[in-house]
């Protein structure tokens, strides 16, 4: 009886770990850089600002230039605005972000303006194609600015002109107001394919509902419904019946 009891907690260990998630892919940014979002999340709660780990799928990360230059006792700051990489992680990925070693005020006011970068798949030493987007520059205080709704009205908006601009299946209109999480449920519906969009329609009369497999539509649809008032809720549900 002794050995079964013992051949069961074995199991039983062996099983929590085997149930937890696996993380299937790496992104790393070098010191010069800073990971600053991962799908509009702080990248502290997936590992650091240098280095972080994502499901494979899909994924939308916000890096910045981030360098501090130090001469004597003196040392400064130099900061580009966010870029928002949209990037395909396949099972075991590693992509690191490659760029030059910056070691001059010159070579730094250059990558705030415009920062030099490429990234690699570190598995086979290649350099792989992704969709960059910046921030517009504003004065003022940084710390003050709400970029994770910049960088939501950034992809939004030049989602919205590629799909106005090229041919396609036909899409919902989007309906012109000043009610933005309005605007931005019915956007992101649109983005999504069948099953996520089956997915925000079973969410929505069911918010405990996870779907098995979500995606960035699925999260940033649930996310402006989490934020619209009940008024704005009660007009996307009513314009889904009419979808």
């Amino acid at each position: 009886m002794k050995v079964k009891h013992g051949f069961s907690a074995v199991v039983m260990f062996v099983s929590c770990f085997t149930a937890l998630p696996a993380m299937a892919a790496t992104f790393e940014v070098p010191r010069s850089f800073e990971i600053m979002y991962v799908d509009l999340e702080s990248s502290r709660q997936f590992g650091n600002d240098f280095k972080v780990n994502v499901d494979e799928g899909p994924h939308q990360i916000v890096v910045r230039f981030n360098k501090i230059l130090r001469s004597g006792g003196d040392s400064q700051t130099f900061q580009s605005e966010p870029i928002v990489l949209d990037l395909q992680f396949q099972s075991d990925t590693y992509l690191s972000l490659k760029a030059p070693y910056i070691s001059t005020v010159r070579q730094a006011e250059d990558n705030v303006k415009e920062p030099q970068f490429s990234i690699v798949d570190e598995v086979s030493g290649q350099e792989i194609d992704y969709k960059q987007q910046m921030l517009t520059k504003k004065s003022g205080l940084q710390n003050t600015r709400d970029f994770v709704t910049e960088v939501e009205r950034l992809t939004a908006k030049n989602s919205m002109k590629v799909n106005a601009s090229s041919a396609g299946p036909d899409v919902a209109p989007v309906r012109m107001s000043d009610d933005v999480e309005l605007q931005m449920m019915q956007f992101w519906y649109n983005q999504s394919d069948k099953v996520t969009r089956k997915n925000i329609r079973v969410w929505i009369a069911d918010d405990l509902y996870k779907p098995e497999v979500s995606s960035i539509q699925f999260e940033m649809s649930t996310f402006w419904f989490n934020k619209a008032d009940k008024q704005s809720q009660q007009a996307f549900q009513q314009w889904l019946i009419k979808e």
